[in-house]
């Protein structure tokens, strides 16, 4: 027999059990809450990042075409001319990976948002079908009670779909954001190559 009181406390277990059935469901509502603020946070910092990068490969692209006119205007003046190239190219390359790089983010959220949906929906399936098992479940079209064996059957479809494109969605976020931080790296090293070389020309030359 089970005793009412948990040992070494004078707490009733059903009382104990209520407060942790609580306890329980409020940490669970608050760890969804901050998945989600987190996954917000997430979207709004590469929103940020999105612009930053923006202004980096228009900042490439502007110093690239002044570059270009100030060589036409006094050609043969700057010297080493393998150092004015070598600033040309690397500027080029930042601004082209930057734009690839903005590119290729809207995909990781698409993934991200994708997954999310997916989930949600999967979640909504598996407390109707805990409805079904039980009897509850009442179809929309006539409100009669719906067969279990047939809903699972389609169930089970409709589960190894949803899973299937969920693994599809989480690989194309998780490579889309691996990329993107790849993308990120080699951008800001060569804006940042470029414009030492930069330097490096003007110092030189005057």
């Amino acid at each position: 027999m089970i005793d009412p009181t948990i040992s070494g406390s004078q707490e009733p277990l059903a009382v104990r059990q209520n407060r942790l059935r609580e306890a329980f469901a409020h940490a669970a509502d608050h760890a969804a809450n901050v998945n989600k603020q987190a996954v917000q946070s997430s979207m709004d910092v590469g929103k940020e990042k999105t612009q930053y990068f923006e202004k980096v490969s228009l900042g490439c692209g502007a110093t690239v075409a002044l570059i270009v006119s100030f060589v036409g205007a006094h050609a043969g003046r700057l010297q080493p001319r393998w150092l004015l190239r070598s600033a040309l190219v690397t500027l080029v390359l930042a601004m082209m990976f930057g734009f690839f790089r903005n590119w290729l983010f809207p995909w990781y959220v698409f993934a991200v948002w994708g997954h999310q949906d997916f989930n949600a929906k999967l979640d909504r399936e598996h407390a109707k079908r805990d409805l079904v098992l039980i009897g509850f479940a009442v179809s929309i079209e006539d409100g009669q009670p719906i067969d279990p064996d047939a809903w699972l059957r389609d169930f089970e479809k409709d589960e190894t779909a949803f899973k299937a494109r969920i693994a599809e969605l989480k690989d194309l976020e998780d490579r889309s954001f691996n990329w993107t931080k790849r993308i990120e790296y080699v951008t800001l090293i060569l804006a940042s190559v470029g414009m030492a070389l930069l330097v490096a020309l003007a110092w030189l030359n005057f």
